[in-house]
């Protein structure tokens, strides 16, 4: 079933989000609720729990496809992006 126009632009947000938590968290060396904030109120202009629930599903998602779909719990704390995971969400 093709995408439609918003959930297309709604899927590059969210990788744009990830690569500028990235940033800000590994490159930046900030740490990730002042990046959190940052997200959400400078750059995206939507809450922290959104910016924080995009974070930890695309998190999810990526140690899913990377580790072989193996079960995992859900992040519980604050996200962790690494270059990896990073590579595998601007993949999907």
């Amino acid at each position: 079933m093709r995408q439609s126009h918003a959930r297309r632009l709604i899927q590059k947000r969210n990788e744009k989000i990830c690569a500028r938590y990235y940033y800000w968290t590994e490159e930046q060396r900030l740490r990730s609720d002042d990046a959190i904030r940052i997200l959400s109120e400078e750059e995206f202009f939507i809450s922290e729990a959104t910016v924080l629930s995009i974070l930890k599903k695309a998190q999810f998602t990526a140690k899913q496809q990377l580790k072989g779909n193996m079960d995992f719990k859900r992040p519980t704390k604050l996200p962790t992006i690494t270059k990896e995971m990073l590579a595998v969400i601007k993949k999907n």
